[in-house]
């Protein structure tokens, strides 16, 4: 059933991957390894104390009843929060009887052969006596001890709780708190008196606690309770069922546990990875080329220089002294992508370094020139384009605090190419004039 059920999770997981790539065009790009059917298997072996909960018990101690065993678990986490197991647990577990009680119930002989009396017939008698182990509590109730093993196997859901209360998968928990639930199946072994081979369904839950000492090994502790028929242990009275009480602890080992992180697939579509290539493409020619940039910006200021003269303006690029810090002086550019008028985040710092320095020089004013690159777009598509750029910009500055009219704009479509590579003309060149 867990192979089945983990194969069937694989399918239907990448049919869903595949829709929603093909539901966007395929532009979702894998950016991450997917984790494979044979990731985050574990097998976990343990001891554990064993308490039976029947009728009659409860005139005796838990002490006195407490009993051993031990289980041996395989499982697999299909994501970071569920997961399934097949567990087998088994071990010895004591009940009692009282022989003082009135008969109010009847022994079990086989799952559908029933006696007022367990195996060899009432055990007050003096010639079936030595069947039995007698037992007398401190308050003087006389009876005999049952004892017999018994074994389980049940397939369980697992949640992990840590993870969904964090709302994320953490890659080095250093403890999981992992709550169960499962059905399975129990039986009882024959020890000759009361428990004569009984097989029944019965119903699991509890939590395990992972203490991870590294990724691969765990060590963890695991109390757990199992409901079933009230035959259990070889005698039916009142009660609703039987249970039986477990406390294990043991070791984990864990199959190459990794969780792969589904929202960095779906955010990252394949033009966003295009741009941020391009950007990094380009800071890298950038820094390769500093030099070549320089003096192109020089270029750049001498052409703005020639358009202030013509309209009787006046463009100032020289280095201020301020009394208490050196300013660089004004040019600087704000670049944007491709038909795009939108201000993108690194290059909101160029305008805040602006607004600072015009903040400190109350004197100064601030020309803005749009332009669009020549290769893309019709001459009046680019005119457009360069005014909303300008726009995006001075809206910026007036948000910061720099008066409208402190600012002067142009803009100048692609009739104007102030640099040479036809990507960087998609600018708005900002220039202090005095």
């Amino acid at each position: 059933m867990l192979i089945l059920s983990t194969g069937l999770y694989s399918v239907v997981a990448q049919n869903e991957q595949n829709d929603q790539s093909n539901d966007q065009g395929g532009a979702l790009r894998q950016l991450v390894e997917r984790n494979m059917y044979g990731d985050n298997w574990f097998i976990s072996l343990g001891g554990s104390a064993n308490l039976l909960a029947a009728e009659q018990d409860g005139f005796v101690p838990m002490t006195k009843r407490l009993k051993y065993g031990g289980a041996f678990t395989i499982g697999k986490w299909f994501n970071s929060n569920f997961g399934a197991r097949i567990q087998v647990m088994g071990g010895s577990l004591r009940g009692f009887n009282n022989v003082n009680l009135p008969f109010n119930g009847y022994y079990i002989l086989s799952n559908y052969d029933h006696s007022p009396y367990p195996l060899g017939g009432d055990p007050a008698l003096a010639a079936n006596a030595s069947k039995y182990s007698f037992y007398t509590t401190a308050g003087g109730v006389k009876g005999f001890w049952q004892d017999f093993n018994y074994g389980t196997a049940t397939l369980d859901l697992m949640s992990n709780f840590t993870n969904l209360v964090r709302g994320r998968y953490y890659e080095h928990n250093r403890f999981d708190v992992i709550p169960f639930a499962g059905l399975g199946y129990i039986h009882a072994f024959n020890n000759n008196v009361t428990t004569p081979n009984f097989n029944f369904f019965v119903l699991k839950i509890g939590f395990r606690l992972n203490i991870n000492l590294n990724d691969s090994w765990t060590v963890y502790i695991e109390p757990q309770g199992n409901a079933t028929e009230k035959e259990l242990d070889g005698y039916s009275g009142t009660a609703l069922g039987d249970g039986i009480v477990n406390l294990g602890l043991g070791i984990q080992y864990t199959f190459n546990k990794k969780f792969t992180t589904l929202t960095q697939v779906v955010q990252m579509t394949s033009d966003e990875v295009d741009r941020l290539n391009k950007k990094i493409n380009d800071n890298r020619y950038l820094i390769d080329n500093h030099q070549n940039i320089l003096e192109r910006q020089q270029n750049l200021l001498d052409r703005l220089q020639k358009c202030c003269d013509d309209n009787k303006r006046q463009v100032v690029s020289q280095v201020v002294e301020s009394p208490s810090t050196a300013i660089t002086c004004l040019p600087e550019y704000v670049r944007f992508g491709l038909d795009s008028y939108k201000i993108e985040l690194t290059e909101s710092r160029r305008i805040a370094e602006v607004v600072d320095y015009l903040k400190k020089s109350p004197n100064s004013k601030l020309l803005v020139v749009g332009y669009a690159d020549k290769k893309t777009g019709s001459a009046r598509y680019n005119m457009n384009l360069s005014q909303k750029r300008v726009e995006a910009v001075v809206a910026e500055l007036k948000n910061s605090g720099i008066s409208a009219n402190r600012i002067i704009s142009e803009w100048k479509g692609d009739k104007e190419q102030p640099f040479p590579q036809n990507e960087w003309n998609r600018v708005v060149v900002m220039v202090e004039r005095k």
